[in-house]
This record gives structure tokens, C-alpha cells and sequence, in this order.
């Protein structure tokens, strides 16, 4: 019962803490493996979360080229 516990737990604390890496990747973000150090480092906490949240959801740099 312990394990399943964990494993249930394990799994809903990975639903909430990886969108912002999911998102990055998904969008091929430049910035996806900084969003992915940056989860890891501080997705943990809520300020953390929410800022790194924030990087993959901006707009894409147009070059003053284009």
C-alpha cells in the first residue's frame, strides 16, 4: 500500500511541477533547456514555478532583420 501511495503521489507531484518544461519543448522555445535547469532548480517553490512558467510563454524575439 506504501509504494502505491508513493507512486500515485509521485506521479500527481510531476503533473504539477513539469508544464513549464513540457510547454518549452513543446513550442521549441530557444530557451527550453535554461526552462528545464531553471524547473529543476526552483519549480519546487512557488515563485520559482511561476517565473519559469513565464519563459515559455513569451513572445518569440523577431530580428530587426526580418
Amino acid at each position: 500500500m506504501d509504494a502505491a501511495l508513493t507512486a500515485v503521489v509521485a506521479v500527481i507531484g510531476a503533473a504539477f511541477h513539469l508544464p513549464p518544461s513540457l510547454i518549452a519543448f513543446n513550442r521549441s522555445s530557444g530557451d527550453r533547456w535554461l526552462v528545464l535547469v531553471v524547473n529543476g532548480a526552483f519549480g519546487a517553490t512557488l515563485v520559482g514555478w511561476v517565473l519559469d512558467l513565464c519563459l515559455p510563454l513569451r513572445e518569440p524575439r523577431v530580428s530587426a532583420a526580418a
